[in-house]
């Protein structure tokens, strides 16, 4: 019987639970960070000695070090306390003869609730008789086992005081957050600058706040979830996307190998270079969701660790702490960051002969990238000039958009005129317009219906020049031979 429920908080917690994720060794003398990962006090400090600062190895937090280095940090009391059962589970479970804990020697026959202590028979007369222990709740090893089974909550150790080490804690002071004694109230935390409370009362209503902040961490947990899988597909798709079009150029390389060899690589080159940079940050939004969700993931098991299984001192312990992670994790951001842009091989109708090139790679534009170059500041009547509209994704880089581009203008008698562009091919666009009468011109350009910023570009058509001074010859005011300048 005692056997079976050994294994049952074996499995409930796991030997995992209780290593160090440093030196992957069961903790010693464990240090619990405000985010509640927990390390060995001396992988710690061999991690302050390396890198001259305290950032958490598990989500990468920085924390200033307390007064006193490492050694200051608040000790994980509830995970040595689990690892001190998980131990003596597992001598049990071996089959392994119990010792006295007090004397070493001869073999152990009671258990001392409070003490937490292994006794044998000798030193069990020396237990009872002293003052300090004669009260404390003894069973036998038969009795302890059982008692696990039925009536584990019974089972649940006394805690003593850390300034008054030979009293009970029994009050939790509000003011200060912490447990305390008897003696404490007094001294320390006196009414009435502070406020006391029953330390069950204070554990049970924190187990409830407890309880709806983690099924908040949950939902968390799951938003995280989603959107590491929505990162993992748009990394997947972009992919496979690449491999598709990688394909189609590849088969119409085929169809004329000799010829177009080299305009084949050429292609192939720029559409991997392209999904290179869009899959990496794809990949990078994986390894943010990763750490997010782990992060999110390692904190619910934790609390929910200390719920089940610590008493009111240990789980009040870590209240500030808890709640504040807890806060932290809820409100992260866990929305992937990573656009699923494509980019499209159009083979050219043409053949190849003709022009040489196989076709070309379309991409998504990032229209607030989009310029518009070469904008007159006037026109004169009869005269045209020729814009310049450059399209770029949203790295900035100039790229041949799978969208349509667009341009009209608004002449001056109000009429609107559709204006021929013409593709480049290179990334850029020309449009041409021509001053036919005079007046304000209103020029409109859109990328997939969505207006280039800038636009519309006011261009004015005026009749000829503004102003003539002065005429040639010698006379005042008129210019003595007046030359044009190249």
């Amino acid at each position: 019987m005692a056997a079976a429920s050994e294994r049952k908080v074996l499995e409930e917690i796991g030997e995992d639970f209780l290593c160090c994720t440093i030196c992957l060794e069961q903790f010693k003398s464990p240090k619990i960070l405000p985010c509640l990962h927990t390390f060995c006090e001396q992988c710690l400090v061999t991690l302050v000695e390396k890198t001259g600062s305290l950032n958490c190895p598990e989500c990468r937090q920085h924390y200033q070090l307390p007064v006193g280095g490492v050694p200051a940090i608040k000790g994980n009391f509830f995970m040595s306390n689990l690892i001190e059962i998980f131990k003596k589970q597992l001598e049990s479970m071996q089959g392994r003869e119990i010792k006295c804990e007090a004397c070493q020697e001869n073999t152990a026959t009671h258990r001392c609730v409070e003490c937490k202590y292994y006794l044998c028979n000798i030193c069990l007369k020396a237990h009872r008789n002293l003052p300090l222990t004669r009260k404390h709740q003894l069973m036998t090893i038969g009795e302890y086992e059982t008692a696990k089974l039925t009536s584990p909550v019974t089972l649940r150790a006394v805690e003593y005081c850390n300034i008054h080490d030979q009293n009970e804690v029994k009050f939790y002071c509000e003011t200060c957050q912490v447990p305390v004694c008897t003696n404490c109230t007094i001294v320390k935390h006196r009414i009435p600058e502070h406020v006391h409370r029953d330390l069950k009362d204070a554990a049970d209503e924190y187990l409830t706040e407890l309880k709806a902040m983690v099924d908040k961490l949950k939902v968390k947990e799951q938003e995280a979830e989603k959107n590491k899988t929505l990162a993992k597909q748009i990394h997947t798709d972009l992919t496979e996307q690449c491999s598709r079009e990688e394909r189609k150029v590849r088969m119409k390389a085929q169809e004329i190998i000799k010829k177009i060899k080299r305009e084949e690589q050429r292609l192939i080159d720029e559409l991997k270079n392209n999904y290179k940079m869009k899959i990496k940050r794809a990949a990078a939004d994986i390894d943010e969701m990763e750490l997010k969700h782990g992060n999110i993931k390692s904190a619910g098991n934790y609390i929910e660790t200390l719920m089940h299984h610590g008493n009111a001192a240990q789980l009040l312990s870590t209240k500030g702490d808890v709640g504040t992670r807890i806060k932290q994790l809820i409100t992260m951001e866990t929305t992937a960051k990573a656009e699923q842009e494509e980019v499209i091989f159009t083979p050219n109708d043409v053949k190849f002969c003709e022009h040489g090139i196989l076709g070309i790679l379309k991409s998504d534009v990032c229209i607030s990238k989009c310029t518009v170059e070469n904008i007159p500041k006037q026109l004169l009547k009869g005269d045209s000039a020729d814009l310049l509209i450059t399209t770029r994704d949203s790295t900035g880089k100039q790229v041949i958009p799978k969208q349509q581009v667009k341009a009209k203008v608004r002449k001056p008698d109000a009429s609107w005129e559709d204006i021929n562009v013409v593709d480049n091919r290179d990334g850029t666009h020309r449009v041409r317009v021509a001053g036919q009468l005079d007046g304000k011109y209103q020029v409109t350009m859109t990328i997939g219906d969505q207006p280039i910023p800038g636009c519309p570009v006011i261009i004015p058509v005026i009749k000829g020049l503004v102003k003539t001074i002065g005429s040639q010859g010698s006379a005042e005011g008129q210019y003595n031979h007046p030359r044009v300048w190249p």
